[in-house]
């Protein structure tokens, strides 16, 4: 898995700086997806297997255009991360993205962020967001009290900003036999299928199906 960081994030990097190019921008709606590993697909065979890979097949079959991917995520990005780095990239855009996508706190978790200040550190999250972005519940398997509470909070108060909710925590409830990477801790194409899935029933309806 550690192999596969520099080379997904080179992957990305590159489609990014493709998409960002004027002479594309009217080669089809514009998706921006901000998190961490998961958005780069780490675990996966190749970056097209992750959730985002996966999820732009299923918005180009819904649609009948191809989608542009900016994927603004960054291997070990917490909330914070987000928030101080993706988010103003996002905000520099001269053009508004069609679709935003966002899941990130499973390494909060992970590093024990503390409670209180990852509650307002989310909130602030979903207030900087623009109106109509997905945003992700936290993924079972990872301090499961803390990432229930996580979610919880998210669904309860992501609609009031405006935000619909993709909630990964109900599509990634054991058995996980098969759906995980050889590190036993991020998904493999099983498992990011059924990431890809939480968001493909958060879709808007409006210019995407």
């Amino acid at each position: 898995m550690q192999a596969q960081v520099p080379r997904y994030a080179a992957h990305w990097d590159e489609a990014n700086r493709l998409v960002v190019d004027e002479a594309a921008a009217d080669r089809g709606p514009l998706w921006v997806a901000l998190g961490d590993s998961t958005a780069q697909g780490i675990g996966a065979p190749e970056p097209a297997k992750g959730y985002v890979g996966q999820l732009a097949v299923t918005l180009g079959r819904r649609t009948g255009r191809t989608w542009r991917v900016l994927n603004l995520s960054r291997s070990g990005a917490r909330v914070l991360d987000v928030l101080d780095v993706q988010v103003p990239r996002l905000d520099a855009l001269t053009r508004p993205p069609d679709l935003v996508t966002c899941a990130v706190g499973a390494n909060d978790l992970v590093r024990r962020t503390d409670p209180v200040v990852l509650v307002e550190q989310l909130r602030e999250l979903m207030d900087r967001l623009p109106r109509g972005a997905i945003v992700a519940t936290m993924p079972q398997g990872l301090r499961p009290a803390m990432a229930a509470r996580m979610s919880a909070l998210i669904r309860e108060e992501a609609p009031s900003h405006g935000l619909v909710v993709a909630d990964v925590w109900a599509t990634t409830a054991p058995p996980w036999t098969g759906k995980l990477a050889a590190d036993g801790f991020h998904p493999g194409t099983l498992g990011y299928a059924d990431w890809a899935r939480a968001f493909e029933v958060a879709l808007p309806v409006e210019g995407t199906s």
